[in-house]
């Protein structure tokens, strides 16, 4: 049986990165990210970039590369369920 298609194929991108950045750990190249993800660089960029300005990712400048990994923003977001 086929996966159905995502109702907001942007929001499944999204949700696609930050759990990849939670299971990197450590952090991720966004070249690294876009091709475990399989999400075009261009739109990993959107949305790496995105999660930074709202506090899910930050990035890590290590000469030239860029590591970028989630934040506890996201356990933030999610401590309230657990109660």
């Amino acid at each position: 049986m086929a996966a159905e298609a995502p109702a907001s194929p942007s929001v499944d991108r999204a949700l696609t990165v930050l759990e990849a950045l939670v299971a990197a750990g450590d952090g991720l190249t966004l070249s690294a990210l876009a091709r475990g993800t399989g999400i075009p660089l261009a739109t990993t960029a959107s949305i790496v970039y995105t999660l930074e300005q709202r506090g899910y990712a930050s990035r890590r400048v290590v000469g030239r590369s860029h590591f970028w990994r989630a934040t506890v923003r996201l356990y933030e977001l999610a401590a309230p369920l657990a109660h």
